[in-house]
């Protein structure tokens, strides 16, 4: 005879389990995470090897334009958009996540991203391109905004923060909701675009660099505690 172990066979950490809408559900093995983080470092080298040019290309000034060139009546929209970029968003991402997990570990790879983007975006890359904003890089005909006119610009801080964190969140979701995070994820590197304070490979190159970040924490972190969506099963007295 087996002993219940609680109300319905559950004790507590599967009651909040069932209780909970987001789970962590896919493992990220070894060689599929090896495989995007070298894809994206290979994204970020070529970008800064573009971006090193003194001269934004034609093609590149042409994708900003395309974009920087929507109705100022966006402007309240694409700043509401753009906010999942600031720098605190992913303490913000994670406060939710553990509210509903009740898994005080999960707030780890969120704010991971944090050190990493400090390390490597502003520490590293930041310091070797030399690149200005479009205000400076092309000239007044980009429509800025935002109010920054210059400093340095590559790469986007906002597309490499709302990148690693949209992506660790997709990993709490459901199969059929995890585009909503990645197109939460886009549309901060669009809004970017729109206020003039990036050219195109500035958030290419953040895009790149927050998926590698999310990538890692995801294997490092996230990999620990896989199966929690798997349904729990109460133990039936025989």
């Amino acid at each position: 005879m087996r002993i219940l172990r609680s109300e319905g066979g559950l004790d507590r950490h599967d009651m909040d389990r069932q209780s909970s809408p987001l789970f962590i559900c896919r493992r990220l093995r070894a060689p599929a995470a090896t495989a995007i983080v070298a894809v994206s470092a290979l994204v970020v080298i070529v970008s800064s090897i573009v971006a090193s040019f003194d001269e934004v290309p034609v093609w590149e000034r042409e994708v900003l334009a395309f974009f920087n060139d929507w109705p100022d009546w966006f402007e309240p929209f694409m700043w509401v958009l753009q906010q999942p970029g600031v720098f605190l968003a992913p303490i913000v991402a994670a406060g939710i996540i553990v509210w509903f997990t009740r898994r005080w570990q999960h707030f780890l790879p969120f704010i991971s991203i944090l050190p990493l983007k400090l390390a490597i975006e502003k520490g590293v890359v930041k310091q070797l391109i030399d690149r200005e904003r479009p205000f400076v890089s092309i000239g007044p005909e980009v429509k800025v905004r935002g109010s920054a006119f210059d400093g340095l610009s590559f790469p986007s801080g906002h597309a490499t923060t709302a990148f690693a964190m949209f992506i660790l969140v997709s990993a709490f979701v459901p199969h059929r909701w995890r585009a909503v995070p990645l197109a939460g994820a886009l549309t901060v590197a669009i809004a970017r675009l729109y206020y003039g304070e990036h050219n195109f490979l500035d958030v290419v190159a953040g895009a790149a660099m927050g998926i590698a970040f999310a990538t890692t924490l995801w294997f490092v972190f996230l990999n620990r505690w896989v199966g929690e969506c798997d349904p729990v099963q109460p133990e039936m007295a025989s």
